[in-house]
């Protein structure tokens, strides 16, 4: 076994990759090392393939031995997988790239000694995170955070165009890191959105944002409510299966 560790200030840091001949199969694999976890432990996702969380004070020769424990439960699953996952590229740091609004672009971390930051170049497709002391989990935690605010910033100015548009008054907005919900409207015309949306294609972004600003004049879901939604977003079911299909996939 070999692990890919990149040197900390790789321009295309990812996390280390293995792979491990068990039989006649070669299983790829990524190595996490979390200063949280107690134990050796094991995921398999469509956006990230197999993944081997190693507790930080555990050497990584444990790895090779307790893979060939699961062999069989990984083969399995990864078969299970394997054709949903080809459609479904890997997003950084499994992969080279993160959406934003529907683009994937590709993330560079570099150091820097200045202040820290998260600079994007539309034209290359770019997302360059600087940090003093460059690693993938800091990396991830400043993509985050930017990823708020740009969304704090594109959604509030769709839901005030929209707003205005339809002739529909809110009170407040704000975004969240939010699993199950991708927004929500108050009786009083509080908006919340789910940061991830700034990583889905402009169109299904705003269908969001219309969905919940529809709620002022109908807060349900009823006929009469889709019947709004229709007639302001004739396209929306195309946003809804594109989120039912791949939201589950976006993330930082």
């Amino acid at each position: 076994m070999a692990l890919d560790i990149p040197s900390p200030d790789a321009g295309s840091m990812r996390l280390p990759t293995a792979t491990l001949a068990c039989g006649s199969r070669v299983i790829a694999y990524t190595a996490r090392v979390s200063a949280r976890a107690r134990y050796l432990g094991l995921t398999i996702r469509p956006e990230t393939g197999l993944v081997v969380t190693i507790p930080a004070r555990m050497s990584p020769a444990a790895v090779t031995p307790f893979l060939h424990r699961h062999a069989q439960w990984i083969a399995r699953h990864l078969d299970r997988l394997e054709a949903l996952a080809a459609a479904i590229p890997k997003p950084w740091p499994y992969g080279a790239t993160l959406p934003y609004l529907g683009r994937a672009h590709r993330v560079l971390v570099h150091s820097t000694p200045g202040m820290p930051g998260v600079e994007r170049q539309p034209s290359e497709a770019l997302l360059i995170v600087r940090l003093r002391q460059p690693g993938i989990e800091g990396a991830r935690r400043l993509l985050k955070r930017w990823y708020v605010a740009e969304a704090s910033r594109w959604l509030r100015e769709r839901a005030t165009s929209l707003g205005a548009a339809l002739g529909i008054a809110w009170r407040r907005l704000a975004v969240r890191d939010q699993r199950r919900r991708w927004g929500s409207c108050s009786a009083r015309g509080h908006l919340s959105f789910n940061y991830r949306l700034i990583m889905a294609p402009a169109s299904v972004a705003e269908y969001v944002v219309l969905h919940e600003l529809l709620h002022r004049r109908q807060l349900n879901h009823s006929p009469r409510f889709w019947a709004l939604v229709h007639a302001s977003c004739p396209a929306y079911r195309q946003a809804v299966t594109w989120l039912r299909a791949y939201g589950p996939y976006l993330g930082v």
